[in-house]
């Protein structure tokens, strides 16, 4: 089965990104010795695989959608109306070579 898809290392990628912004503070604090580093750990882990399902859920929803065509409109009137001049619209001109006089002046 050949479904539309996202790339995915682009959203591993965005999901790597976006669980370091989720784990910046437990980074902090690990840093200033608050945190043990296998808590850290974990909560790297957890904020990987949340952010990871996360932007999978996004990208699947986009490709989906991005896969489906768009359906045409129907016309305004909702039956085909022929296109009709104003009264206001100048005359159509006559070409020169369509003008009977000048065709049998010779």
């Amino acid at each position: 089965m050949n479904r539309p898809s996202v790339d995915p290392s682009f959203s591993f990628g965005v999901s790597l990104i976006l669980s370091l912004v989720l784990w910046y503070p437990t980074l902090h604090e690990t840093l200033h010795g608050d945190i043990d580093i296998t808590t850290a750990g974990i909560r790297y882990l957890l904020a990987l695989a949340i952010a990871w399902a996360g932007v999978y859920g996004i990208c699947a929803l986009v490709a989906m959608y991005a896969s489906q065509p768009r359906k045409p409109r129907p016309p305004r009137g909702g039956v085909e109306q022929s296109q009709q001049r104003r009264r206001d619209d100048p005359a159509a001109l006559t070409a020169p070579e369509d003008d009977p006089v000048e065709s049998n002046a010779a």
